[in-house]
C-alpha cells in the first residue's frame, strides 16, 4: 500500500472486492429518490413546523409543512438527530446528535480501492479512528474527531467546529504524502442520530395508530436505510414488517424525552 505513509503499520485485512462494497451517501440517497419520483412520489421541500390531528385524538390526518396543511393516511418521523424536535408533538424517546468531521480530497487514480479503519494516538495521548474511503469518482473521504457540540436547529448552520478541519488535514498529511498534497474539495462536518441504548427507533409512535419513526442509526443510517425502508413500508400497508424483526427498535422500549428540556434557538 504505497501510497500511505511508512508511519502506518497495516496489520490484518477486513474484506476483499469479492465481500466489500461501498455506498456513497449522496449519491445513493439521490438515487433513491429519483427512483422514488419515477414511481410517482412527490419531494416536497420545507419545514414542518407541526401535525395534523385528526376528529380521533389518536390518529393524524398529516402534517404542516411551512405552516400549509399536507394530509396523509401516515406520518413517518425519519428527521435524523432532528427528530427530537418530534416530541414537541408526539411521544418519543430522545434522539441525540453526535457531530463528526470530515474532508473529501480529490486524488484521482492515486488512491486504491483500499478503505482504511485506523487507530491512532495523538502526541497529547487523545486516541482517534480514522476512517478512509476511496471512491469510484476519484475522491477520498476521510473522517474522524467527534464532538457533543449542540445541534443546531437549521441543518444549514451545521459547521466544524474550532480548529477540527486544521487537525484532521494534519493527521491526514501523517497517514498519506498523496493526501497531504491533494486538493481538498470539501471540509465538512455532520451529526449522526444516536439513542440512548444505542439502537435505532423503528416502529409505532405509541398512543398513534398511524404515526411511525425511523431514526437513530448512527453511523449506519445509509446501510440500515433499505431494510429500515422495507420493514416501515410493510408495517405500514399490512401492519407487521416481514423482513425484519423490529421488537429490538420498538420506540416504547426507551422512556418518552420531555420536550420541556428542548433548548430551542440556543446555541
Amino acid at each position: 500500500m504505497g501510497w500511505l505513509s511508512a508511519d502506518v503499520q497495516v496489520t490484518h485485512r477486513l474484506g476483499s472486492a469479492q465481500t466489500t462494497a461501498q455506498v456513497d451517501p449522496g449519491a445513493f440517497t439521490a438515487a433513491l429518490m429519483r427512483a422514488a419520483e419515477a414511481h410517482g412520489a412527490t419531494l416536497r421541500r420545507g419545514q414542518v413546523t407541526g401535525l395534523l390531528r385528526g376528529a380521533q385524538a389518536a390518529r393524524l390526518d398529516g402534517v404542516m409543512v411551512d405552516d400549509t396543511p399536507v394530509s396523509g393516511d401516515a406520518v413517518v418521523i425519519a428527521l435524523g438527530p432532528w427528530s427530537i424536535l418530534a416530541t414537541q408533538w408526539l411521544t418519543l424517546p430522545a434522539v441525540f446528535g453526535l457531530k463528526g468531521h470530515s474532508l473529501v480530497f480529490e486524488t484521482g487514480a492515486q488512491v486504491p480501492a483500499q478503505a482504511l479503519f485506523l487507530d491512532l494516538q495523538e502526541a497529547d495521548g487523545t486516541a482517534l479512528t480514522p476512517e478512509l474511503f476511496p471512491r469510484a469518482d476519484g475522491t477520498t473521504y476521510v473522517c474522524a474527531i467527534s464532538s457533543e457540540a449542540p445541534l443546531p436547529l437549521d441543518p444549514a448552520d451545521v459547521a466544524p467546529d474550532a480548529g477540527a478541519i486544521e487537525r484532521l488535514e494534519a493527521i491526514c498529511g501523517r497517514l498519506s504524502p498523496v493526501l497531504g498534497q491533494a486538493p481538498i474539495r470539501a471540509r465538512q462536518a455532520c451529526y449522526r442520530p444516536v439513542t440512548r441504548d444505542g439502537l435505532p427507533l423503528i416502529g409505532r409512535v405509541p398512543g398513534i395508530a398511524n404515526a411511525y419513526v425511523a431514526t437513530g442509526h448512527s453511523i449506519w443510517g445509509i446501510l440500515n436505510a433499505p431494510a429500515t425502508g422495507e420493514a416501515m413500508a410493510d408495517l405500514i400497508t399490512t401492519g407487521a414488517a416481514v423482513a425484519v424483526d423490529l421488537r429490538p427498535f420498538d420506540p416504547a422500549r426507551l422512556p418518552p424525552f420531555d420536550p420541556a428540556r428542548l433548548r430551542l434557538g440556543e446555541r
